[in-house]
């Protein structure tokens, strides 16, 4: 019985020593691991942003170029719509004068 009493006392002391050990290596290191992770999630926030603003200038300026581009083609159709217009306006005010000076005639 002896070397099983030698045994459970080495693992006992063993248990302790690696408690202590274990337990200052956590009080060491938990400030700096503390500080670090916050500094990895602050950077990792700070990317986050940085993308989104740059997502949102890219689709402000894609939306801008487009709105852009449907106001000049949509000033182009109104342009010739208007053109169109003016043409036929002059085209029935020739026939109107034709078809009169043709009644004119007839009576005279």
């Amino acid at each position: 019985m002896n070397a099983r009493a030698e045994n459970n006392n080495g693992f006992l002391l063993g248990l302790a020593i690696g408690g202590v050990v274990g337990a200052a290596l956590a009080v060491a290191l938990a400030p700096r691991l503390a500080a670090e992770l916050r500094r990895r999630i602050s950077d990792a926030a700070h990317d986050v942003s940085d993308a989104a603003a740059r997502g949102y200038r890219d689709a402000s300026t894609r939306v801008a170029g487009a709105v852009d581009d449907a106001t000049a083609r949509g000033q182009q159709v109104r342009d010739d719509v208007a053109d169109a217009v003016g043409r036929s306006a002059r085209g029935i005010e020739q026939f109107a004068m034709a078809a009169k000076t043709n009644l004119d005639s007839r009576r005279s």
